[in-house]
């Protein structure tokens, strides 16, 4: 298809624009990702998942809008389709992704709290460099499984920690607000691949079908044969007319010369 002939087509511009608007949508998420895994929370929570998943997701995105702008430039039905049907299982998977996160919002605190409870059985270490980095003692309350382990308000007293604030507002916080940027970013690119997917389909509605396309070169080249044909015959009539009239000059010079 020749790229300036996309401009007569809107549909494409729009499939175009908005597999693009994805791509970029598609590194948001990769770099949500990544906040998730490097956050100060990483180690504690199952949110690690969430994270790799949405990694993994980003790269499905960017896949399947390559597959949309190279859609928006074919002229095929058959690439169209392809496209119809990977960004409708995209937008299925993005949307369990949304139904997963939401139905574990109102379960935070108990996630949390098992989790900080395998993590203080396992690696109390990770629970110390936490408690450090967000300047607390203990989950719920100081005392509540703190680190160190020596007595129960060992880190409230000791001078290497000293901290008066228990550790869960600040990892709830840091939870939710990695949550609701994960869910912003995948609902805002969901938004973009439904109108992607309209205007997909509406493109795929005006295109001919293969074997209207075939017979539209058929016709074309049909149209162009009985052309050519024409075109020989008048040359040839031409020529015909052309000699007749040399031959009859011919003899009537030779009648006058005999006179």
């Amino acid at each position: 298809m020749d790229l300036m002939h996309i401009y007569r087509h809107p549909m494409r511009l729009y499939i175009l624009a908005f597999n693009i608007l994805a791509m970029i949508g598609s590194v948001g998420l990769t770099a949500v990702g990544i906040i998730g895994l490097t956050s100060n929370t990483r180690l504690l929570l199952d949110s690690s998942i969430l994270s790799w998943t949405s990694i993994a997701l980003s790269l499905f995105i960017f896949l399947v809008s390559l597959l949309g702008c190279a859609a928006a430039l074919a002229n095929s039905k058959s690439v169209l389709s392809s496209y119809g049907v990977m960004i409708s299982l995209l937008i299925l998977l993005q949307l369990s992704v949304i139904i997963f996160a939401l139905s574990r919002h109102d379960k935070v605190d108990g996630i949390l709290d098992n989790a900080w409870q395998r993590v203080y059985d396992n690696n109390p270490r990770i629970l110390q460099d936490i408690e450090t980095r967000l300047a607390c003692c203990g989950y719920s309350s100081v005392g509540d499984r703190a680190v160190p382990k020596t007595s129960k308000y060992a880190c409230r007293e000791s001078p290497a920690f000293g901290y008066t604030v228990s550790c869960q507002r600040q990892i709830k916080g840091a939870y939710l607000d990695h949550e609701d940027l994960l869910l912003s970013v995948v609902t805002s690119i969901q938004f973009l691949q439904i109108l992607a997917l309209v205007a997909a389909v509406a493109l795929w509605s005006q295109l001919p079908r293969s074997n209207e396309i075939e017979d539209r070169y058929r016709v074309e080249h049909s149209q162009r044969l009985l052309r050519g044909m024409r075109e020989d015959q008048a040359q040839r009539g031409y020529r015909d007319t052309g000699g007749q009239g040399e031959e009859q000059e011919r003899y009537g010079a030779t009648e006058w010369s005999n006179r």
